[in-house]
């Protein structure tokens, strides 16, 4: 009998470093090194070779992984047994290349200098693949999907309210054994003609590696978050999200500013600024480095700004909780079930 099979893959495309003749690798003389690394000599410096990388990884510090998933629900306290209301998720996870100087050294000698080919965007595709018993057909659905800067290294992914929901069950079932990630990323450089001439060219690359991730082994790394709890602090500290724009819900609307207000010690105010938009994160956390009162809240307005250049702006309101949601809802949760409260 067959096995289900499932694997969760990361999907990442790296797009080229953009037009210009920067980018100095000869794409027309490859050499494989070791049998794995694939090198490219400078276009004009002889001693200069740009590898392509030939791993990925996530990245590790003190023994875990850099992999945290939020997910956030909102939860009431005088109903704790009722409806739950999915607002959605946050992955954030920071992945590198191995660095193949010392490979390429032991095997080409330390006269030369090695450096990374250039690459400049990632665009990450959060997906879920699984073989059921008798289907000779790989089931694959995209959860998540974002374009980032290469140079960070370290990105979220927002989860949609059904992405994250999905993602954690799996993580609960503990089916997440083939947590892994693609890259695929195209990296420029120059080509020579059929007249000798040096021309703009790019080649295409592909890695994947396993993430050893598990809710078992890591409990830390997954943190449920109630959006309806209220904690105070002396200091300000508060999450303000909005999925709107991840979940698809924010209608006409292509712009939200949220204006937070708190009234200090001193009896001064003090506020701060957010905007959501599309590709924006759903998630700005705020500190205040300002004491606030004793017993203080803060109150908050909110603008939005619709694609017909209309502009509401709302009164202001009240607000104590650690994390302000401002998402549209229209799914809640009971039993496992997906239904329109």
């Amino acid at each position: 009998m067959r096995r289900a099979a499932a694997v969760i893959g990361f999907l990442a495309f790296l797009g080229a470093a953009g037009s210009g003749l920067f980018a100095d690798p000869l794409l027309s003389k490859p050499e494989t090194v070791g049998g794995r690394i694939l090198i490219f000599p400078d276009h004009k410096t002889p001693n200069v070779y740009y590898y392509v990388p030939a791993g990925l990884a996530l990245v590790r510090s003190f023994d875990k992984p850099q992999f945290f998933f939020y997910k956030y629900v909102y939860v009431k306290a005088d109903a704790p047994e009722g409806p739950q209301t999915i607002a959605g998720g946050v992955l954030a996870l920071a992945v590198e290349f191995t660095d193949e100087t010392e490979t390429l050294r032991n095997a080409k000698g330390p006269g030369f200098e090695y450096r990374p080919v250039p690459i400049d965007k990632l665009t990450c595709v959060l997906s879920y693949s699984r073989l059921e018993p008798g289907d000779p057909e790989e089931k694959k659905e995209e959860l998540a999907k974002k374009e980032l800067l290469w140079t960070k290294k370290s990105f979220t992914l927002p989860l949609r309210r059904d992405s994250a929901s999905f993602l954690w069950k799996i993580f609960e079932d503990a089916k997440a054994t083939g947590l892994s990630i693609e890259c695929e990323f195209t990296f420029g450089g120059y080509e020579i003609d059929d007249e000798g001439k040096l021309k703009e060219g790019e080649r295409d690359q592909r890695l994947s590696f396993a993430v050893p991730v598990s809710m078992t082994a890591d409990p830390g790394l997954f943190k449920l978050v109630n959006l309806a709890d209220k904690i105070s602090f002396n200091y300000r500290r508060m999450s303000v999200l909005c999925f709107d724009f991840v979940n698809g819900t924010n209608g006409e609307t292509v712009k939200i500013t949220a204006e937070v207000e708190i009234l200090t010690a001193k009896k001064q105010r003090d506020f701060k600024t957010i905007t959501f938009m599309s590709g924006s994160e759903p998630q700005v956390d705020l500190e205040f480095n300002i004491p606030e009162a004793k017993g203080g809240t803060y109150k908050y307005r909110v603008t939005r700004i619709f694609s017909d250049g209309r502009s509401a702006k709302g009164e202001w309101k009240a607000g104590g909780e650690t994390f302000l949601d401002l998402s549209t809802y229209d799914i809640a949760v009971k039993d496992g079930k997906v239904s329109n409260p």
